[in-house]
């Protein structure tokens, strides 16, 4: 009972919060309290299409980040392609923030130590790479610097 009367209020700070800091890039709702979902273009001529990073909030010190959308039929898909959450921008990576799941078929599901909040003030990237052996990013997004603002309203 308590934490469905605290969720709205986490989530409400959340999107408070979310706009001090972090990468630009656009983001859309999912649908589902707590989550946002972002894209994660194609990388030099990887020709990958479709993959998608979403940020599920767990606590305020914990986010599970979902990446999907590779398909194993692409050149650079059939894994396991390793996922990483990097600090910096797609641009210009600073260095390894956690080693993400790899690619499991179609997709990664990890649960880090870092908020929801921090992800969004800070600077980060999550990328996908070709294999351990060649681990060049084929698709990469930047953490956007807010959560996106429901779409109940449009809804009719």
């Amino acid at each position: 009972m308590l934490r469905c009367r605290l969720e709205p209020l986490l989530l409400g700070a959340v999107v408070l919060l979310s706009a001090c800091g972090g990468s630009s890039g656009d983001a859309d709702t999912t649908g589902e309290p707590g989550e946002i979902a972002f894209e994660l273009p194609a990388e030099g001529d990887s020709g990958v299409a479709g993959v998608r990073a979403t940020l599920r909030y767990e606590t305020p010190e914990r986010t599970t980040i979902v990446v999907d959308g590779l398909d194993e039929g692409e050149p650079a898909g059939g894994g396991p392609n390793p996922v990483l959450l990097v600090s910096g921008t797609c641009e210009d990576p600073k260095g390894v923030v956690f080693e993400l799941e790899n690619l499991s078929g179609t997709t990664s599901e990890t649960t880090v130590d870092l908020g929801l909040t921090a992800l969004l003030n800070g600077e980060y990237a999550v990328q996908v790479g070709l294999t351990q052996a060649q681990p060049e990013a084929v698709a990469c997004g930047d953490v956007p610097d807010e959560a996106p603002e429901s779409d109940e309203e449009d809804e009719s």
